[in-house]
């Protein structure tokens, strides 16, 4: 039964690493972002940051490649240091590519170019040839991993939800028996409801086991088959020569461990 139960976190862990992003931080010459075939077949895929001389960092604004030139409207926005690799909780970043230009002041918000000989290297996380395996990538994972998380989710809700239902139902029986209806068991044993043991277990019921959810599962169980048990107990005889000894003995540990 355990192999079982490990399978679902086997898997789990399985298909975790096996997703895990591994997309290395390449880095280009100049003529790479005005080849039609790479970077400027299709710039609006792209998040471009220009990097000056200087070591400031600008976000770019509504970029083309067009006529061997770099247009773009920059605003200064810092970026986080371009890692060696993507880690996972960086997967959001696969699509930037860093501009690195020779000037040391870039004007900002308002349209500027650079043609290859201004720039001094591209990197970038993904090339263009390998668009359609980062997209394919993208959407199995998003797909296999909303299965995985609804799965998931319907398990434990459901698990939630029923012992939530059972608490609520036990709560309702309780409420709807306490009220009129004795422990049938002790009554029977020791032939009156206000024996003095009857007492005892009562104060047990209502001091101990009702304040804990097991405790309540416990009573309700109890509230729902004792009377059959009284009836068949009563028709063998047995109340006086085995049940009654048994509870004498349990209610002589309560009394000396609560002091009752």
């Amino acid at each position: 039964m355990k192999k079982i139960v490990y399978i679902p976190c086997i898997v789990f862990i399985s298909f975790s690493c096996s997703s895990a992003y591994k997309y290395k931080c390449t880095r280009h010459t100049p003529a790479v972002l005005f080849d039609q075939n790479e970077f400027a077949k299709k710039t609006n895929v792209w998040d471009f940051y220009v990097h000056d001389a200087t070591g400031n960092t600008y976000k770019g604004r509504s970029s083309t490649i067009e006529n061997q030139t770099f247009n773009s409207v920059l605003v200064e926005r810092p970026v986080d240091f371009l890692p060696e690799k993507l880690a996972k909780n960086a997967e959001g970043r696969w699509n930037e590519v860093h501009i690195y230009v020779k000037a040391s002041v870039v004007e900002e918000n308002v349209s500027v170019e650079f043609s290859e000989d201004q720039i001094a290297e591209v990197v970038s996380f993904v090339s263009p040839s390998q668009m359609g395996n980062v997209k394919n990538s993208n959407t199995d994972t998003e797909s296999v991993g909303g299965i995985l998380g609804g799965v998931l989710g319907i398990i434990i809700g459901g698990v939630i939800g029923g012992i939530l239902l059972i608490g609520l139902l036990i709560d309702a029986i309780l409420d709807s028996l306490f009220g009129s209806i004795g422990c049938y068991i002790a009554t029977m044993a020791y032939g009156s409801y206000d024996a003095p043991e009857v007492m005892v277990l009562r104060r047990f019921r209502d001091e101990r086991l009702k304040k804990t959810f097991f405790g309540r599962v416990f009573i309700a169980n109890y509230y729902a088959f004792s009377p059959l048990l009284v009836k068949f107990v009563q028709k063998t005889g047995f109340a006086d020569r085995f049940i009654r000894r048994k509870l004498d003995g349990f209610v002589d540990r309560l009394r000396t461990k609560n002091n009752w």
